[in-house]
């Protein structure tokens, strides 16, 4: 008997795996990587915050961007969350992280539950040039109140400068 519990998992296993190839996940991590390794100034572009973050504090982050490579392993800090991810041959990256409850076992700090940002370096042109990384900043935001946990999302394309 089927009661769409597998297809349900398989739909949503496909569409894990759509997303990650829209990201280059699908890709293996580079072997000649780019130099994405550096502490980068952060800049979001200007975005309006969604209606569904009415009564959640939204609070988006100021940088700087952190990021260490190993081969293609990236990890990186921003703005006190831990991220991980991966640089792929083409330039282009991804990074995630997940904030986690304060040392004492209380609340998180401040800001976004989870981010990504996945975007492209740009090596620096000419002399004097810096390189840069612009893509897009996702943060998941939550806020309870009264017992009930409102959560959204919140997207802006960023532009982050070597310093």
């Amino acid at each position: 008997m089927n009661t769409g519990r597998f297809a349900l998992r398989c739909g949503s296993v496909l569409l894990l795996s759509l997303s990650l190839a829209a990201c280059g996940g699908n890709a293996p991590g580079c072997s000649q990587c780019p130099p994405l390794e550096g502490t980068y100034g952060l800049a979001l572009g200007t975005g309006s915050t969604p209606s569904s973050c009415q009564g959640v504090t939204v609070t988006l982050p100021r940088g700087p961007l952190e990021v260490q490579r190993q081969e293609s392993a990236l990890t990186g800090q921003l703005d006190g969350m831990a991220l991980n991810g991966t640089a792929y041959a083409s330039g282009d990256f991804s990074l995630v992280g997940n904030r986690t409850l304060s040392p004492d076992g209380g609340t998180p700090a401040a800001g976004p539950e989870s981010v990504s940002l996945s975007g492209r370096y740009v090596a620096a042109e000419g002399d004097g040039g810096v390189p840069r990384l612009e893509g897009e900043w996702l943060g998941n935001f939550a806020s309870t109140s009264s017992g009930t946990v409102r959560r959204c999302a919140v997207t802006r394309p960023f532009t982050a400068t070597r310093q």
